[in-house]
């Protein structure tokens, strides 16, 4: 069994792992993606070669300065974009670093919190324990027992009693003469009509028995509200007796140095909602990094694939592959020497560009892997799953979903479902109602399963 805390701790550090490996396919992608580059260039000298070699002035001149003109601006593209994509990477691996040391410094003031309310908590049970003696104590939480038992009782008879009140006046409301004259307040003062609709309501009230009915189904919607008159009364009175004997435990508490305590609480719920806030920050800056990455590398890369096209219709020119065919037919010693070299360039380019593909492809699908790990991590802590006091106990299911993830065998929807399957939030602070309860809210995402100084029914302290 480990704890809530640990637990997300564990995502984020899988979380930073995946980052790590897509560190790597970057390097892979980006050494790939320069090789096929420089390979391109290669090919296109050994172009320039044969031209330089083959063809007269007039051509050799005009074949060698479109290649020249082609490697060029080739070139100066294929600088621009790994200028661009070190940039890139680099403002992305400090974000990283940002939401980790951001990360850090809410732990950090996580820890201080649940310090603070370590020695808050020492001192409640310790009152707790020396009051259990006092008489008046003892009296005070005896009646605010009694009376959560008529309180209860109250409440259940007047919740009966409306349920019997809509069962048994639908007889009544179903005759349409009586309801006539009930709307009509017939039999009470407040009634009022000319002689002869007095004279033909009282007709109708004969006929139906309407004295006897009004009287059976007054009391019928009377009751009720009786009922539930009293039961307010007797929460009330609850209410007051609870006041007291919270009362009376406060001032135990601030006598035994407990306000000071809740002072460090208070200063402990601040840090953690400010480095809340920083880390947010620090998320929402590298995810519009990861947005940018993407948008570069993950879905192209423009700078490149127009380095590699410019390229490549430069030594498709049908003189130059003319040229080719010509040295491959006719070879001399010299002529050889280049047609092999650019066969090795071609065997290499096509090796990088496999690699290349294999590398995009392979850090697509982990940041995809790695976005919904990150969305679903954000979701279970803002529920306040990495509260110190809930707990895992599946953490071995835990870390098998997690390398299912990483291997790709298993989606990342799943890693929600068995993180609420295993979780269990226990008691805290927060929950005690001692003396009126912590009067400090627990901090966004710090979720404590419980009532914070207690509902109608609570007594003020554990029994």
């Amino acid at each position: 069994m480990i704890s809530g805390r640990q637990a997300l701790a564990q995502i984020e550090q899988f979380v930073q792992r995946v980052r790590q490996q897509e560190a790597q396919l970057e390097q892979a992608y980006a050494k790939a993606t320069k090789d096929v580059g420089r390979l391109r260039v290669q090919r296109t000298e050994a172009f320039r070669e044969l031209a330089r070699l083959k063809l007269d002035t007039i051509r050799q001149n005009q074949v060698v300065g479109e290649l020249d003109n082609a490697e060029r601006e080739a070139i100066s593209l294929l600088q621009s974009r790994q200028e661009a994509l070190q940039q890139l990477t680099k403002r992305r691996h400090e974000a990283e670093q940002r939401v980790q040391q951001a990360e850090v410094e809410r732990q950090a003031a996580l820890d201080d919190l649940q310090r603070a309310l370590g020695g808050a908590e020492r001192i409640r049970k310790d009152v707790e324990a020396k009051i259990s003696v006092n008489t008046e104590w003892i009296a005070l939480r005896a009646r605010v027992e009694e009376i959560t038992g008529q309180v209860q009782q109250a409440e259940k008879k007047a919740i009966q009693a409306e349920a019997d009140r809509d069962e048994k006046r639908r007889p009544y409301e179903a005759d349409p003469l009586f309801m006539y004259l009930w709307r009509r307040k017939f039999g009470t003062a407040a009634y009022r009509a000319n002689p002869f609709t007095r004279y033909m309501d009282r007709l109708v009230a004969g006929v139906v028995g309407y004295d006897r009915l009004r009287v059976n189904y007054a009391l019928l919607n009377e009751i009720p509200v009786r009922l539930r008159e009293h039961s307010k009364r007797i929460a009330e009175r609850l209410r007051e007796e609870r006041s007291n004997l919270n009362v009376l435990e406060r001032n135990a508490l601030v006598q035994s140095g407990f306000e000071a305590a809740e002072t460090e609480v208070a200063k402990g719920r601040d840090a953690v909602a400010h480095r809340e806030a920083h880390l947010q920050q620090a998320r929402e800056a590298l995810a519009a990094q990861d947005r940018s990455f993407d948008a570069s590398i993950l879905q192209g890369d423009a700078p490149y694939r127009d380095a590699v096209d410019l390229l490549a219709a430069a030594d498709q020119r049908e003189d130059l592959q003319e040229l080719y065919r010509e040295a491959v037919q006719t070879p001399t010693p010299k002529d050889e020497e280049i047609v092999r070299r650019i066969q090795s360039t071609d065997e290499l380019m096509n090796s990088a560009l496999r690699q290349a593909a294999d590398s995009h492809q392979r850090l697509k699908e982990l940041a995809r892997r790695r976005e919904t790990v990150e969305q679903e991590w954000e979701q279970l802590r803002h529920q306040g799953y990495d509260t110190p006091y809930g707990t895992f106990s599946n953490e071995a299911s835990l870390g098998n979903v997690l390398g299912g993830i990483l291997t790709g065998v298993i989606g990342s929807a799943v890693l929600g479902q068995v993180l609420r399957d295993g979780f269990h939030r226990g008691p805290s602070p927060w929950d005690s109602g001692f003396g009126g309860g912590l009067p400090i809210p627990p901090p966004d995402g710090f979720g404590t399963g419980g009532s914070f100084g207690g509902g109608d029914f609570r007594t003020g302290g554990s029994f």
